[in-house]
């Protein structure tokens, strides 16, 4: 069994999808005015931090020959860095912090969106985008759109997040270190799933695509979670326990009205 979220398991992830004879999609593909494939899984990646993994899980994926999305948060965004993703085959998108940046005001929230789409759009042509989950906000991200402009007046395709069919796909991230559906997750679709999926270990989720048991997915990882250095993924995990941890106590204190 090969050492989970490291290099070596998303890469024997990538083979079960080609095996099975899966299509690999980025968001932008899957967006765009067209026919989809039968089979296909639109591979997403949210870098939150540790841009350096981004980038090599990139190198990895071009060697491999599947194109992904990259959403970059403000704090890991650079222009060289965007190019270079970019110049891998890959699409970048913005991830999106700007309700909890802005404590909730949407007029200044929307202001910073534009205005980071426009320094994004310096490096790269930016099409979709997808919203930061701010476990330590009181603040939805999403709100941006509440009673305001639509994603189409920012010349965008859509959103990761609300412009996906999360009935018909199947949705699989690596939140918490596990592909276990979660109520975050079941959340994102509008009615009772066609394809609910769930998986304990990356191993696992690669057996259910090589035997055929997931028609069309989207597959959110967070580069940060995978590496090929030991002291890199104990620390890893350490910090997605200790994480797990305050957002269960802040859910807490939020439902006792405190």
């Amino acid at each position: 069994m090969t050492e989970d979220f490291t290099h070596a398991a998303y890469a024997e992830l990538v083979d079960a999808l080609d095996d099975a004879g899966y299509e690999t999609l980025t968001v932008r593909e899957y967006l765009s005015p067209g026919r989809l494939p039968e089979r296909f899984v639109v591979l997403r990646h949210d870098v939150d931090r540790k841009p350096q993994r981004a980038e090599a899980l990139a190198r990895l994926e071009a060697d491999l020959g599947v194109s992904a999305s990259y959403y970059f948060h403000p704090s890991a965004f650079r222009e060289t860095r965007a190019e270079r993703v970019v110049d891998l085959g890959h699409e970048v998108g913005y991830h999106y912090d700007d309700v909890a940046t802005a404590r909730g005001n949407l007029r200044t929230a929307r202001a910073l969106f534009a205005n980071n789409l426009r320094v994004f759009r310096r490096a790269c042509d930016v099409d979709t985008v997808s919203p930061h989950a701010a476990a330590l906000s009181a603040h939805d991200n999403t709100g941006l759109w509440a009673d305001g402009p639509a994603i189409e007046d920012f010349d965008l395709l859509g959103d990761a997040d609300r412009s996906v069919d999360y009935v018909d796909l199947a949705f699989l991230s690596d939140a918490g270190r596990t592909f276990r559906e979660r109520p975050a997750d079941r959340a994102r679709a509008l009615g009772e799933r066609d394809q609910p999926a769930t998986a304990d270990t990356t191993d696992a989720l690669a057996a259910q695509f090589r035997e055929g048991a997931i028609e069309r997915a989207c597959l959110l990882t967070h580069p940060r979670r995978w590496t090929n250095s030991l002291p890199a993924r104990v620390l890893s995990r350490s910090r997605d326990r200790a994480a797990t941890l305050v957002h269960r106590g802040a859910l807490l204190f939020a439902g006792t009205g405190s």
